[in-house]
């Protein structure tokens, strides 16, 4: 028979690394220097790249809803023959409730304690609840999911590991003695002058018509995922990783019960 719930973790899986290789090929968060050569005005600001984003958030979601569907079929495949009506087996899935409280009432409710009591507690001490003490990934997993269905969870990059000392690295003129400030999401960081290039230094320097130039910085910008209400600075790519962990093991709790 096919095993429709590793399947699903395998395509997960696979997805991840999808994302890892878009990651590796284009930086969707990037930090840059801007050089006005008309006006001599030079700034450093965080810049997204949309449609990296906005495929990597696609992916995301995908990987979510591989790892839900994976731990509804492995339950279903133990708990429907235990269903007595239609409107049973379309209710058999893997339960999840936001309360300790009203665990053992969305375990019932989902007919685990029909199986047997060994099957039943198994489910219990899985803790799919989303209060503290409960498995934060498996609820992660289910409110994630649930997210997806209405609109995009979209990564979003963590500028708090960029520093003056790094900028000045890279960009000798850059304003020193910055204390107690940040970087990133803004239109400008930060702003200063230097002389405009003369013509000579304009003609030797292939300045575009604009008279702007961009130059990607080497500074390290985290991907994480922010959503309020669901995950807060959670790096991207081992979140995700944690997610199959759980679901894969969760699997193995199920049929070993």
């Amino acid at each position: 028979m096919t095993d429709s719930a590793m399947l699903k973790i395998h395509r997960a899986t696979e997805h991840i690394k999808e994302l890892n290789a878009l990651f590796q090929k284009r930086r969707p968060f990037t930090y840059v220097l801007e050089t006005d050569t008309n006006t001599g005005q030079r700034a450093t600001f965080a810049k997204r790249n949309e449609a990296v984003i906005n495929r990597a958030a696609l992916i995301c979601g995908d990987v979510v809803h591989n790892l839900r569907s994976a731990l509804d079929h492995a339950y279903w495949v133990i708990v429907s023959p235990f269903a007595t009506t239609e409107w049973e087996r379309k209710n058999v899935q893997f339960p999840y409730s936001e309360t300790e409280a009203r665990l053992d009432e969305a375990v019932k409710k989902r007919f685990a304690d029909r199986v047997s009591p060994t099957f039943y507690q198994a489910i219990l001490d899985l803790k799919p609840h989303a209060e503290p003490g409960g498995n934060e990934f498996l609820a992660l997993i289910h409110k994630l999911d649930i997210l997806d269905k209405h609109k995009l969870f979209i990564p979003t990059g963590d500028y708090t590991r960029v520093s003056s000392e790094t900028l000045i690295k890279q960009v000798p003129d850059f304003p020193r003695g910055l204390v107690n400030c940040g970087f990133g999401q803004n239109n400008r960081d930060v702003a200063w002058n230097i002389l405009p290039m003369n013509r000579a230094q304009r003609r030797s320097s292939h300045i575009p018509e604009s008279g702007i130039l961009e130059q990607e910085l080497n500074v390290p910008v985290d991907i994480v995922f922010t959503i309020t209400g669901y995950v807060d600075h959670r790096l991207v790519i081992p979140t995700l990783h944690k997610l199959i962990d759980v679901a894969s093991s969760t699997i193995q709790v199920i049929r070993n019960a």
